[in-house]
Parts: structure tokens; C-alpha cells; sequence
């Protein structure tokens, strides 16, 4: 029985070196193109600390493994994550972080990047748009579906940057709800960005929906200015291309997320089954013991 414990214990300890190991960020660069730095970012993701279950900077670690570029992480109407994992993410070789909000009020959901403080959630779009506009920020709509429709009203479209165009959502729902109210932005702000965000809390992919953003160089201030000046491309669920014209072809074919080594796989997947195996092992024998 002691020797089955041992062997129990020796396969969780070599799952976790061989998990280590194994975990290896990949490298990674902004694209160059026409002069601009274009910056695959996730501009909606949810941290621990709020309402998702990864640390900040296990997200911007995370970001990294998926070809993420930037992340906003916007929870629900606090930022304190979010400064956080901006403040640690450099420190630690992750992507880079914009401390965000998504201002959650019953009527509309709103997404608000590069600010420092909370914006309140018991005003109408408009006027939380101009209060994340005053404090440097961008504003995007989230997932504005056919039940957050009645809460835009022309002059908070007019004053909107940005908005989802690609979602989670759409891969059961269709994508027609979000383009029928990017239509609607568009006409009413022509300049207006595209965004794709995963919306991350739990389940999924960080960086399923993400946004090509133009921007002059690789910061906070380098990716706001882009999103307010509309310089970004978003592909929907269906692969159509959604922003300027010029920035699309300027893109090209939109680059494929980094594959995993085949050996890097499969030490990945030999740790888990190790320490799997080793924790049943002790937990089994562990109670064989007692009894």
C-alpha cells in the first residue's frame, strides 16, 4: 500500500513538471502594416475579481497562448481587476492590458476601455458616453441584441465609438441582431469601429471574436485612439469582414491564432493524465488505508 502511495505521489509531481515544462508562451509580434501596428485584441473579457475565474494576469498570460495581442478586462461596473492586471501584466511577459468597465444598467450594456475610474450605471447611454469620453476612454456597445435595441437612442449612436459586431452569441444565435444595430451605428456614425470580443468569463475561447486594431504604437493610449478614430476590422461569425474598406484590404487574409507544438501537446496532455491519475491514486488509496 506504501508503495502504491509513492507511485501515486511521483505521478502528480512529475504531471506538474511536465506541465511546466510545457507551458511555454509563444512568441509573439504585432503585425506591421502601412505604418500601423495591428493589434489583435479581445476588448471584452472577464477577470477573477469580478465576474470571470482567471486571475488578471493569468489572463494576460492566457491572451498570449491565444495570439492576443491586447485584452480590456471590463467587469461588471468595477475596475479594480482591471487596474490590476494592467499594473502586473508587463511584469510578468503577458499581453497587453487596458483596464476597462462593462457598464451593466437593465437597458443597454456598455463597454468602456482605458479609463481609471468607475463610470456610474444609473445614467442613459448617452450620458455614460460622455463621461467615459471625459476621463480618456472609448465607448462600445456590447452585444447590443434585439432586447438592448429600445436603450440606444440616435444621440448616444451619434456619441458611440464602437460596436460588437461579432459575439459568442452569434454562433447559436446568427449574426444578424448584430449587424442589424451596426448598421444602425454605422448610419448614424459613419467613422464608427468594428469589434469582435469573447465576452470571457468561464467557458469558451479568449479571443474567439477579436478586433484588428490600427494603431500608431502598442499601448493603452496607442489602442483607444485607434478604436475612437474607427481604425479597427471585426469578422463575424459567417468570416464577413466588418470596418473601413481600406483597412480590410490593408489586412489581407486576417493571420490564424499560433498551434501548439505537436511535442509541447503532448507533454501538456501527458502532465494532466500524470497528475490525474496520481490524485485518484491518493485519494484511493488514502481511503483504502482508513478502512
Amino acid at each position: 500500500m506504501r508503495n502504491a502511495r509513492t507511485i501515486a505521489a511521483a505521478l502528480v509531481i512529475a504531471g506538474v513538471a511536465a506541465g511546466t515544462a510545457a507551458d511555454r508562451l509563444p512568441e509573439t509580434r504585432p503585425l506591421s502594416r502601412g505604418g500601423y501596428l495591428v493589434l489583435q485584441a479581445d476588448l471584452h473579457v472577464h477577470s477573477f475579481l469580478g465576474d470571470g475565474t482567471l486571475w488578471p494576469w493569468d489572463l494576460a498570460l492566457e491572451a498570449r497562448r491565444h495570439g492576443l495581442d491586447a485584452i480590456a478586462i471590463t467587469n461588471h461596473n468595477q475596475i479594480l481587476a482591471a487596474r490590476l492586471g494592467r499594473w502586473l501584466a508587463p511584469r510578468l511577459g503577458g499581453a497587453l492590458v487596458v483596464a476597462g468597465e462593462e457598464i451593466t444598467a437593465p437597458r443597454y450594456h456598455l463597454i468602456a476601455v482605458g479609463i481609471d475610474r468607475t463610470i456610474g450605471w444609473r445614467e442613459g447611454p448617452a450620458r455614460a458616453i460622455e463621461e467615459v469620453h471625459a476621463r480618456g476612454g472609448a465607448a462600445i456597445a456590447a452585444h447590443p441584441t434585439r432586447f438592448f435595441w429600445p436603450g440606444w437612442d440616435d444621440a448616444a449612436l451619434r456619441s458611440l465609438d464602437g460596436a460588437e459586431v461579432c459575439h459568442p452569441l452569434t454562433y447559436y444565435q446568427g449574426p444578424e441582431h448584430l449587424r442589424v444595430f451596426f448598421s444602425r451605428f454605422k448610419s448614424e456614425n459613419p467613422g464608427g469601429a468594428a469589434i469582435g470580443s469573447s465576452d470571457w468569463h468561464v467557458f469558451g475561447s479568449l479571443g474567439l471574436c477579436r478586433t484588428f486594431v490600427f494603431a500608431h504604437e502598442a499601448s493603452e493610449r496607442g489602442l483607444v485612439e485607434a478604436v475612437r478614430s474607427g481604425r479597427t476590422v471585426a469578422y463575424d461569425v459567417k468570416g464577413v469582414p466588418h470596418g473601413d474598406a481600406a483597412l480590410v484590404a490593408l489586412l489581407g487574409t486576417p493571420p490564424a491564432p499560433p498551434i501548439e507544438p505537436p511535442a509541447q501537446a503532448f507533454l501538456a496532455l501527458a502532465g494532466r493524465i500524470c497528475a490525474l491519475a496520481g490524485m485518484a491514486g491518493l485519494c484511493l488509496f488514502r481511503s483504502s488505508r482508513r478502512s
